[in-house]
């Protein structure tokens, strides 16, 4: 099997068109297990980060499926509503909003902990105001995940670390650069209501002073955003 050199600019998205258009041409059968990413990279002129990325995305996408201590292979049951192409760019984009997430687990979880050992009266009033706001919204995926941002940095400022806090609202920074990517979905009631349920009992449990169910909760309100890109990048 050969891969052609890669000369575009941007490296692991054109990584990615080589490795979709060798799996519809059938040179890529499921089941397959795509060379080491060492010799990939090799293969394709590159470097191993952008092979790297490229398989990320793919897996993001439903095309390929890593196990552990064997390698990355091509999924047996490949998308049968694929866009092509026209996925790649919402598919990288799922990638780092994957990496922000783990780095979202890291602080908002030790934040809310936090929150539940030092928050005053007013900051509790406050997140319940913006948790108030959260409930308010419909379907309209623009404005929940507005209103959704504002908890988190609600719940960041209670902290009572200005560090962290202001770590926190970097990343959440980066997580508003996403939107432009989920905005043009609808919003699910089931999603609604887990990511409105679960933020409510870190909200609970930071009123009750409870440091490892305020920590618990919003690592299972975090689970569940995260369970949501990847239904909405698919």
């Amino acid at each position: 099997m050969t891969f052609e050199t890669i000369k575009k600019s941007s490296a692991p998205e054109m990584v990615a068109e080589q490795i979709i258009r060798k799996i519809t041409a059938g040179e890529l059968a499921p089941g397959t297990r795509l060379p080491a990413q060492r010799d990939l990279a090799q293969m394709l002129g590159v470097g191993r980060s952008s092979v790297r990325e490229a398989i990320n995305a793919l897996v993001v996408m439903g095309y390929l499926e890593p196990q552990q201590g064997r390698g990355t292979f091509i999924k047996q049951t490949l998308p049968h509503d694929d866009a092509g192409m026209q996925k790649l760019a919402a598919a990288f984009g799922a990638s780092s909003i994957f990496d922000l997430m783990e780095a979202r687990e890291m602080l908002e979880c030790r934040s809310a902990a936090l929150a539940a050992e030092r928050s005053d009266g007013e900051q509790i009033r406050r997140l319940k105001r913006v948790m108030e706001a959260v409930e308010a919204t419909e379907n309209d995926y623009s404005i929940f995940l507005d209103a959704d941002l504002r908890f988190h940095a609600a719940v960041a400022d209670a902290a009572g670390n200005t560090v962290l806090c202001e770590l926190t609202k970097l990343v959440l920074e980066k997580v508003v650069a996403h939107h432009a990517t989920l905005k043009t979905a609808l919003l699910p009631p089931a999603y609604r209501e887990v990511s409105i349920r679960t933020a409510a009992r870190v909200v609970a449990a930071i009123e009750a002073g409870d440091a490892d169910g305020a920590a618990r909760w919003m690592a299972r309100h975090l689970d569940a955003i995260r369970d949501e890109l990847k239904n909405i990048i698919r």
